[in-house]
């Protein structure tokens, strides 16, 4: 939207291709494949953006933050508090998705509501003599979806690319000092009911393009954590096939290509090594040893 404009920049392109690892439980931490590829980029910066669905919200509840926490901010209402919890005014009209859009379930008859039930926006802060370090997720579902449109955004992405703009700008912070950590897959197969799977990866990368276009403008390095694995890959009562989700990573690292700025890391085999506690989770020792890579590199 217009509104998102005064945040647009230029960046120097200095690589060709984004840089890619595999996450391997069996390394401690820091010396492992993914925290030296990302080491050099991201560690220690101020601040950390956690954008996804009830998977990554596992991610984020897992993190060891390494400073003292200060001060903590999180959403009254997990579903339907996103907008009161980033201080943006909703629409006057809600208006429906398109055919390429989420929301896809609740979200679609509950206005301004969110499709996953438990994530949450949450913010933690450590504030010193030095300034303000601090991570926060927020609930983003979709590669595309109209669930939070506020008045001055049309979906959920461009709000969420506004707040973190805002939350940089009220601490005399930059791009430059902030880190994304970006996935969404799980709910957008819940749009492929009566399209063929290449039109179902039509409509996934084409929003991711113009969702990671969005990121782009407010974080200096974005890292994707790939989508992981169901258990039930041919249950008619869900949409998630492996099959299709492993193009759909594919196609990510494709995307990525084209972000100076871009960083894929791969979780998939780790995560067909742990155990499932339901369709799309795994038992908490995985969560605790994903997070463990970002923990260090804060």
């Amino acid at each position: 939207s217009e509104y998102l404009n005064r945040f647009h920049r230029h960046r120097i392109v200095f690589k060709d291709l984004y840089t890619e690892c595999v996450f391997r439980e069996d390394e401690p931490p820091q010396n492992g494949e993914c925290y030296k590829m990302l080491a050099p980029e991201v560690k220690s910066k101020k601040a950390w953006f956690f954008f996804g669905d009830s998977q990554m919200g596992k991610y984020f509840n897992a993190l060891d933050y390494p400073y003292i926490i200060t001060s903590k901010k999180e959403t009254d209402d997990l579903r339907c508090g996103f907008l009161d919890y980033v201080h943006l005014p909703r629409s006057e009209e809600w208006v429906y998705p398109q055919y390429n859009q989420g929301p896809a379930k609740f979200g679609r008859k509950n206005h301004f509501c969110s499709d996953v039930a438990s994530a949450g926006n949450r913010r933690f802060e450590s504030d010193s003599t030095e300034g303000s370090n601090f991570m926060e997720l927020l609930t983003v579902d979709f590669a595309s979806d109209v669930e939070q449109q506020t008045r001055y955004t049309n979906t959920t992405q461009e709000t969420a690319t506004l707040h973190v703009a805002n939350q940089l700008q009220l601490r005399g912070l930059t791009y430059e000092d902030s880190v994304c950590v970006v996935n969404v897959g799980l709910h957008d197969q819940k749009l492929c009911e009566s399209k063929s799977d290449s039109h179902c990866l039509v409509i996934y990368v084409t929003n991711v393009k113009v969702y990671l276009n969005l990121l782009y403008n407010v974080c200096g390095s974005i890292i994707w954590l790939s989508t992981t694995p169901v258990r039930d890959t041919h249950n008619p009562n869900y949409p998630q096939r492996n099959d299709r989700m492993e193009i759909m990573n594919e196609k990510i690292r494709e995307v990525l290509a084209k972000f100076d700025n871009g960083y894929f890391v791969d979780v998939w085999e780790t995560a067909l090594g742990n155990t499932f506690v339901d369709n799309a989770h795994f038992t908490q020792d995985f969560y605790d040893n994903v997070a463990g890579l970002f923990s260090s590199l804060m």
